[in-house]
């Protein structure tokens, strides 16, 4: 068969104009196609078109909530010329009925175990109408279904396709090590789809692939420190260290990235897991933070994942010591942050931003978007709070898609709006980019810290000029 496989894209996208990830879903699906077929990738986001003349057997087309909308019209527009279409992705996953709608077939969970199948049936002209892997309940799919109940063993992987994509236009590249997250947050979905327990790849067959890659790479993990707070687990903590022992002898050694938890800092084999996995050549992690009060720590249900005993137990100080251990180690910190609790204010906007001048972090501040298939999204839809009239592209890239209790939307926008351009003024990125090789002094840390930040810069100045305030929706 000819089969095509589809990342797309909305007109408005912030991180494109900053840092260009080469996407993993593409490759992995593509990695896991056997030779006999013939298969093609279309990166509708770093600028590929797609051609909907191609004469293709199968489209797959992976979903995720802002590109829902994008992702359905080019659905349609191949089942039109009589073609099959299979959508998965997290969207998927919390609207699988929605989609089948633009599919002939839905795939509900990771595609491991499921493509194999998938391209079996479509070969044969059987295709099912559902595909499911993990311990979801089926009873409400209407149709015919082929259901896995266990998820993914993670080992014997193949290495990601990345020769199919023009690997010269991503500055970085990407890879996973571990599925699974235990944090239960409120606003996320991930430890739905991918489960609370962690499920590893083999150390062998990450540092083999990691020596394919370029100079610099992206860890999609949930978390690169594990969560060595487990102290009934240590084999959690021993597949990190001896991982990053592996990475660090790697020549030559590359700089990554990934999203990491600051309380690793706190525990013993945390502290050893962050010098290991610095000396592999992390130089970046993305921080979920989220809130800077405990009333928003409450209710994000973020508290979890940097590891309080409970949101009132939040230590806004113990908070900057973690952060400043970490950049200690040559290790530059980017801040993620949520407004839009039902205590916050207009000042919150502020007052987080003035906390990422004071830690010198990276500052990625966004108004609340209750996604889909999160606690947050079904309360919220239940109150009554989801604003009707919000499309899917609403849900990412500023667009305000709920009713705050005390704040308009209108007020929610232009603050946000106001502090991620101040956030990335010139000054703002020298004063990080130094603070960046103060304790690494590496040209490629400098370039990569610098140019990111030009990036963000330029991508949030476009983002607030080209959507409406919630008024001209």
């Amino acid at each position: 068969m000819r089969i095509t496989i589809i990342f797309p894209a909305s007109s408005i996208e912030t991180t494109k104009a900053a840092i260009s990830v080469m996407p993993l879903s593409l490759t992995l699906l593509a990695a896991l196609t056997p030779d006999e077929h013939e298969v093609s990738l279309v990166d509708v986001f770093s600028g590929d078109q797609v051609n909907y003349e191609a004469d293709v057997d199968l489209v797959a087309i992976t979903v995720r909530t802002p590109l829902a909308v994008a992702a359905y019209e080019i659905a349609d527009r191949f089942l039109k010329r009589g073609k099959k279409v299979v959508l998965g992705g997290p969207h998927v996953f919390a609207f699988p009925t929605e989609a089948k709608q633009h599919a002939t077939a839905v795939a509900i969970g990771e595609g491991e175990d499921l493509w194999p199948f998938i391209l079996e049936h479509a070969q044969k002209n059987e295709l099912k109408d559902f595909y499911v892997c993990g311990p979801y309940p089926v009873d409400t799919l209407h149709g015919s279904v082929h259901h896995k109940k266990e998820r993914p063993v993670l080992k014997n992987l193949p290495m990601m396709r990345r020769d199919l994509l023009p690997r010269e236009r991503y500055f970085m590249d990407s890879i996973f090590t571990t599925r699974g997250c235990p944090n239960h947050c409120r606003f996320c979905p991930v430890t739905d789809i991918f489960g609370p327990k962690i499920r590893h790849r083999p150390i062998d067959e990450v540092v083999a692939e990691v020596a394919t890659l370029g100079k610099r790479y992206f860890n999609v993990d949930d978390s690169v420190f594990g969560h060595p707070q487990i102290v009934d687990r240590p084999q959690e903590n021993r597949y990190y260290l001896d991982l990053y022992r592996e990475l660090a002898r790697l020549r030559p050694k590359r700089l990554w990235s990934g999203a990491g938890g600051l309380s690793a800092v706190n525990y013993k084999d945390g502290r050893e897991i962050l010098e290991l996995a610095a000396e592999s050549g992390l130089s970046s992690i993305a921080a979920g933070l989220e809130s800077i009060s405990a009333k928003g720590q409450k209710q994000s249900g973020a508290w979890r994942k940097l590891h309080y005993s409970s949101p009132d137990s939040f230590d806004i100080q113990k908070t900057k010591k973690n952060i400043q251990t970490i950049q200690s180690l040559g290790i530059e910190v980017m801040g993620f942050f949520i407004v839009g609790w039902d205590e916050d204010t207009p000042e919150t906007y502020r007052r987080t931003l003035d906390f990422c001048d004071e830690c010198n972090i990276m500052p990625f501040i966004f108004t609340l978007v209750p996604m889909p298939g999160s606690q947050i999204y079904n309360e919220y839809m239940q109150q009554g709070r989801i604003i009707p009239d919000s499309t899917w592209d609403h849900y990412g890239g500023g667009y305000v898609v709920y009713e705050h209790p005390t704040m308009s939307p209108e007020e929610m926008f232009d603050h946000n709006a106001e502090v991620m351009r101040e956030g990335y003024s010139m000054g703002r990125i020298f004063k990080r980019t130094l603070q960046a090789i103060r304790y690494r002094i590496s040209l490629d840390v400098a370039t990569s810290s610098f140019f990111t930040q030009l990036g963000l810069r330029k991508a949030y100045r476009q983002l607030y000029e080209q959507i409406p305030r919630p008024s001209q929706y």
